[in-house]
Formats: structure tokens, C-alpha cells, sequence
């Protein structure tokens, strides 16, 4: 079997959205495992160089929308290019997701559901109970969101974004494949690519 995929993202990140799917719809075509790692934008920005959307400059701020709409369209994935919850902390949805994957379980739809409820649906993933409502419609138990609390759980987030440190991650979402790096939805075809020559 090929190396995994391992991804990093962040919950809260449109372009983790926009890439969410079809890295998970990818793993599974090529029977490889796929690795989520959540992390913290504070911790990747400060190591990459990146800045808050808000303390970017205006023209970068602009485009950002116009190549959201255009990516939204292309892909056939709407989104909300104003959200009322962003930007949010994403620290309980991110270590719920950990607690999940875990225990072993598949995060897929979870993580989905959490974008979605940012990206989509003006839902606040800050709040217990939208994470606990994402929980049940996922298929998953509710005990997960007490267990987002955990110090071990923490510790794993916490790992996460030292990983990503160490990798020299400046953006998400970033994919590896062993020690190669795909940074952005839009390498997706590259991530394939080698997934078929590893094959």
C-alpha cells in the first residue's frame, strides 16, 4: 500500500472546504489511508509568514473573494463568501475531530458537517451545541464532544501544530505524501499524480 496522505487544515479555512472531499473521494480511489491533522492558523502563520485575513491588505483582501466565487463555480461547491461565524474559534470543533479519529473512527463526515456549517449553513462552530447537532448527524456519539476536553486530546492538537512547524507549512490545506509537499486545493491533481506513480 502507498504512503498516507496527511493532511493538515483548518476547520475554519474555505479552501480546506473546497479541498475536503476530494482529497477523502482521492484516498479511497487509491486505497490509501488519509491522516487528518487540525491545526491552529495562529501557530502556522507566525512560523510561515502568513497574516490574519483582516491585517491583510486591502487588494489581497478583495481578491480573496473573487477567487472564492471563481473556485466556488468551478467546482460546483457553494459557499458563502460572508459567513456570519468567521472568523471563530475552531478549538473545540478541531479537538472534536481529534477525539473522533482518535478512537479510531472515521472523521469524514464530521469535518465535512463543521465546514459546512461555517461555509454553508451561518452556524457558529464555536458553540457546544452545534458541535454535539454535527456529532448526530454524522452517526457519531455525543461523548465525543466531552472528550474534545481531554488534556491527551489537547496534547494532540497541540502536536498537530508543532508537526506543521516542523514541516514548514505556511497555508492550508497542505498534503503530504511522505515528504512531499502539496500545499493548496488546487494541487490536488499533483497529490494524485503521485499516488499513481507510488502505485
Amino acid at each position: 500500500m502507498s504512503e498516507p496522505i496527511i493532511h493538515y487544515f483548518f476547520v475554519q479555512s474555505p479552501w480546506s472546504f473546497f479541498g475536503f472531499r476530494r482529497v477523502v473521494d482521492i484516498a479511497k480511489k487509491h486505497g490509501v489511508q488519509i491522516i487528518h491533522k487540525p491545526c491552529r492558523a495562529a501557530d502556522v502563520w507566525e512560523h510561515g509568514g502568513g497574516v490574519p485575513l483582516a491585517k491583510r491588505p486591502k487588494p489581497r483582501q478583495e481578491y480573496r473573494l473573487v477567487e472564492l466565487k471563481r473556485w466556488s463555480d468551478y467546482l460546483g461547491i457553494p459557499v458563502n463568501l460572508h459567513p456570519t461565524h468567521f472568523p471563530v474559534d475552531e478549538t473545540l470543533a478541531a479537538r472534536t475531530i481529534i477525539a473522533v479519529q482518535d478512537d479510531g473512527k472515521d472523521v469524514s463526515a464530521l469535518t465535512e458537517t463543521l465546514m459546512g456549517d461555517i461555509w454553508l449553513r451561518e452556524r457558529d462552530v464555536s458553540l457546544p451545541a452545534t458541535v454535539r447537532e454535527a456529532l448526530i448527524s454524522s452517526g457519531l456519539s455525543t461523548e465525543y464532544l466531552e472528550h474534545a476536553d481531554l488534556p491527551e486530546i489537547a496534547k494532540i492538537y497541540d502536536e498537530n501544530c508543532q508537526s506543521a512547524r516542523d514541516r514548514n507549512i505556511f497555508g492550508v490545506p497542505t498534503y503530504f505524501i511522505g515528504n512531499e509537499m502539496f500545499w493548496g486545493q488546487d494541487r490536488l491533481d499533483f497529490v494524485e499524480r503521485t499516488l499513481q506513480q507510488n502505485a
